[in-house]
């Protein structure tokens, strides 16, 4: 279904008056739509969360530090140009920072773990001018240092994308553009399992205090079936 822009979308959700259709469809890391239910086991993919930050030139890095999984790791991926903090990242691996490969260079950046070795390990990013930033990476025991929130991405029709979170603190998700990634309605969670009447459209949370919570939606306003999407699982406990 091709996207909607964030201004026809918008208008079609609170007025039920315009749908202009421009663009491509963003392309998303996790499942595409369904009516289905889609179930998400904490798996493989676990083992690569962390807490993610954007760096520059279309990639994040995945900060991770969890002696279980060999100590401090940077995990550089590829993203959407419209990334922001909290969107899913799941997509493709550039290169690995750890401490038997320190350095790399990506898209003109060069990148070190320094620090491996330490109590406080930080990923250095210099750009081909010489700016440098620096990302510590989260604290050993902590909860983004063993990548306890998983992230993912679903399309649920009329250009929208829920961007659906589940970890220690339980289910969560926001909305956003599919063209653009701007961000809109507000959020649904455990203290607010559903969105405002004023969204303009459905999302709730069901059993977001159970061990598989799913997200209810409908673009379509009443008389059309709603979309379930599960949450992913957990990476860890608190």
């Amino acid at each position: 279904m091709p996207a909607v822009s964030a201004r026809n979308r918008r208008s079609l959700l609170t007025a039920s008056v315009l749908l202009g259709a421009v663009g491509a469809t963003a392309l998303l890391p996790v499942a595409t739509a369904s009516a289905a239910t889609t179930s998400h086991a904490a798996g493989p993919s676990a083992r690569y969360a962390g807490k993610a930050v954007a760096i520059g030139q279309d990639m994040v890095a995945v900060l991770r530090n969890d002696p279980r999984a060999g100590g401090p790791e940077a995990w550089i991926r590829a993203v959407q140009p419209h990334w922001r903090q909290g969107d899913a990242y799941m997509e493709r691996v550039l290169t690995k920072l750890d401490r038997t490969h320190g350095a790399a260079k990506e898209r003109g950046l060069s990148l070190r773990l320094v620090g491996a070795r330490g109590s406080a390990p930080a990923l250095k990013v210099t750009s081909a001018k010489g700016s440098t930033h620096t990302f510590r990476l989260p604290k050993v025991g902590t909860l983004d240092a063993r990548g306890c929130t998983l992230v993912q991405e679903q399309f649920i029709g009329a250009g929208t994308v829920a961007v659906l979170s589940n970890g220690p603190t339980g289910p969560s998700a926001f909305f956003k553009d599919a063209g653009d990634g701007m961000r809109f309605a507000g959020a649904v969670n455990r203290a607010h399992p559903s969105l405002p009447k004023s969204a303009g459209f459905v999302a709730r949370i069901v059993s977001p205090y159970g061990p598989a919570p799913k997200l209810v939606t409908n673009m379509e306003g009443g008389g059309h079936p709603a979309s379930t999407t599960a949450f992913p699982a957990p990476g860890c406990v608190k």
